[in-house]
Formats: structure tokens, sequence, C-alpha cells
């Protein structure tokens, strides 16, 4: 399945490159729908999607192929084009000063400074660079190399400008204002913050889609912003759980009839019951999940809202993630890559990564859902016992005479709304 998946995506491949390769005056409309619907997801034609700019745009665009460790672009020179990666993979190169510290002797060249070049990235097939000097004209800011034969849709500057500009500016300015007031980039100069709003994108999700799922891998961080994530966690717990509240609770009846007054047997039964739930969290024995005598259940953690990042603890770590987060409801998330954040904005990098923390480990988890289930159980008993009690006085005060007290098992089967609207009972 994968081979075929694989397949079709080459020839599709295959097919852009024979679109790009017609020269542009010679492009039919049925060419360039074609190349229309290859290039609809582009970030840069996000709000122009299949329309007359689009297609306008998808007229004019070229492909350029490049040699391993051919140079692509080059720092500082002019910025007149935009590239999307169609294959292979190129290395971003910054160009930087360093300061030895060595001094010079007299009537000798400075030496304190050198140059160096180093490599602060890598960018593959699906992947896009050139956007800020197509937006603001600016020198290239690194340059790119190839690593492998390369394949490259450019969008030159004229057409960009004639076309997309405009949208493109205001799709950034509500990226960059939104930006702004998230707490972890207030201080964050608007420079900077035009460089990364340039660098993410905005992915929609429906309500219960799962946006990353536990055990997978992640270099990117996300921002929500419109809607909440729900974080759950999948447990293991132990499969006889009725078992081994038995056992215990049968310890602690042969024990009790050695009480003397009710507070020692109040104490006692405490600790038995705060033994019990030690047992339970402990969860299932390496042997039992082995064997399969386990059950799992989902456990909520926590729900994030607007502005919240996620997964900060694993992405900047390098940790598999042991949670899953899904979309709540409906919901727009800026996604951002780490290499970019560390790129433009080190110190705040270093601050998320300083203040990420972990989740709860399962023992700990297992004892909240326990205590919950208690408290729910708790809570339903107390609302049925206080209409009970009303109920009672209604009918003592009717009749002297009662032969009968509603027990829990008139409740079978009655949903607790429909108690309200029609008797109220009691539990003997």
């Amino acid at each position: 399945m994968k081979n075929s998946i694989t397949a079709i995506q080459n020839q599709k491949i295959e097919r852009i490159k024979e679109l790009l390769d017609t020269p542009s005056e010679q492009r039919t409309e049925k060419m360039c729908l074609e190349l229309m619907s290859f290039t609809k997801d582009f970030k840069l034609f996000e709000n122009i999607s299949m329309s007359i700019e689009h297609q306008n745009i998808c007229q004019t665009m070229t492909i350029c192929r490049y040699k391993p460790n051919e140079i692509i672009v080059k720092q500082g020179d002019p910025g007149d084009s935009f590239f999307y990666i169609l294959t292979g993979t190129v290395n971003i190169r910054l160009t930087v000063k360093i300061d030895t510290g060595i001094k010079s002797k007299e009537g000798e060249d400075d030496k304190s400074v050198i140059t160096v070049d180093k490599n602060i990235g890598v960018l593959k097939s699906g992947q896009t660079f050139g956007e800020l000097a197509l937006l603001y004209g600016t020198p290239r800011s690194a340059t790119i190399i190839s690593v492998t034969n390369s394949a490259l849709i450019k969008i030159d500057k004229a057409p960009f400008d004639k076309y997309v500009k405009n949208i493109f500016e205001n799709q950034l300015q509500d990226q960059i204002e939104f930006l702004k007031i998230c707490p972890v980039f207030h201080n964050i100069t608007k420079d900077l913050l035009i460089k990364l709003g340039i660098r993410t994108e905005v992915k929609k999700y429906s309500t219960g889609q799962i946006i990353l799922e536990e055990g997978k891998k992640c270099e990117l961080l996300f921002i929500i912003r419109r809607g909440t994530v729900k974080i759950s966690k999948q447990i293991k717990f132990i499969k006889n759980e009725a078992k081994i509240r038995r056992q215990e609770i049968n310890k602690y009846n042969k024990k009790k009839t050695s009480f003397t007054n009710y507070e020692d047997i109040d104490r006692i039964k405490q600790i038995e019951n705060d033994k019990i739930l030690d047992i339970l969290s402990i969860g299932p024995s390496e042997e039992e999940i082995n064997n399969g005598e386990y059950i799992t259940r989902d456990i909520t953690l926590e729900t994030l809202k607007i502005g919240d990042i996620f997964p900060s603890y694993y992405s900047l770590n390098g940790y598999h993630l042991d949670v899953t987060f899904e979309a709540d409801n409906p919901c727009d998330i800026i996604v951002v890559k780490l290499m970019d954040i560390q790129e433009l904005i080190p110190e705040t990098y270093e601050f998320i990564k300083k203040y990420a923390k972990p989740y709860p480990n399962d023992e700990f988890l297992r004892k909240f859902y326990y205590y919950n289930e208690a408290w729910d159980k708790y809570k339903t008993t107390l609302r049925y016992n206080i209409l009970a009690d009303a109920l009672n006085r209604d009918l003592l005060q009717k009749s002297k005479m009662r032969t009968k007290l509603y027990t829990q098992k008139d409740l079978d089967g009655v949903k607790l709304p429909l108690i309200f609207q029609n008797k109220r009972m009691k539990f003997k």
C-alpha cells in the first residue's frame, strides 16, 4: 500500500515537472488548473487558492534544477524570488563573524575577527524559502546550497507583487498581532515577529481530530489561535480491581471486631482505603501486561486554550510523546519549527525549554482517577439522599402511617433529572 502511494506521488511530481518545463506562454488553461491543484496548499496561496490570481501566478512560475553542492541563493544577494522544494534536499548556511580576542601586532592586519560558515538547518521536499525577500525586498539572510539533485518551483517578485503581496501582507499582519499578545512573545521586536510569522503556518482541525498522537516524535511547536485542545493519556489499570478491593475489605472486617470505639473504626477504615488505593495505583505488573491481563482507560489531563503552546517539553527535549493532543472543538493552530525559534529568538527558545514540564507519571494519574471516581460517587449519593430526606418529610406530613421506604432499587434505570421532576426517594 505504501509503495503504491509513493508511486502515485512520484507520478504526480513528474507531471508537475513536465508542466513547468512548458514555456509560460504555451501553458493552456487546463495545464494551469493542474498546477493550481498542486500548489493550492502553499502558504502563499492560502487566501487566494484556486482564484484568478492563483491562476496568473501558476502561468508564470518556473522550475529550477540544481546539482549537489550548487549554490541556489547566496547570503547578502538581493531577494527577488520564492522557492518551493519539489524534490531533493538543501542546506541553510550562515556566514558569521566571530571575535577571537587575539590582538594583532603593529603593522599586521586585524586577526581578531574571523569569518565562519556554519550549517544551521536542512530543508526537504515540500518546504519553502524566500518569502521575506519577496515581501520586503530584503537581502538573502542565508546561503542555500543543494545537498542532492534538486528541483525547485520558483516564483519571481514581479508576479508576486502584482497578484499576491497585498493579501499575504494582511494575512501576515494578523499573524503578528496575535503573536504579540502571546505572553512568551510579548517582548519580541516587530522585526523578529515578522521573520517568525513568515516561517509559521496555520493548520485547521475539526472537533475530535488528532493533532499529535501518543508514541510519535515532534520537532514543532503548536500555538492555539482559536479553539481548545484536549490532552489525554492511555493508562493501563489492574484488571481485577474488584477482587483486590474484596480481599482488603475482608482483612479489615476481621480486624474491626477488636476495636472499641467509632473513632478507631473510622481511622482504621481510612487507612485500609488508602492502602487499597496505593495497591491499585501501582497498576498491573510486567507479567500481567505481557499476558494482556489489564484494562486501558483514557485519562484527560487538561484542556489547553487560546495562546497556549504545546508540546514544549517533548519537542524541546527530543522525547517521544506519551500523551495525545486532540481538538476539543474546531481549532486554528499556528505551527512553527523549533529551528526557526532557536535561530531567530534564542532567548525565547531557552525560556520555553526551562519552564516546559512533563505530565505526572502513570501511578499518580491512576490515583487521580480513583480519587475522582470516589468523589463522583459521593456527590451522586449525596444528591439522592438530600432528595430522599425531602420525600420522607413530605410523606410523614401527609400520613402518620407508613409501611415502606423507597430503596436504591427503586432508582434502577431512572436518570437523575427525572427524579427531580417526578419523586424523591431515600436509600435504606
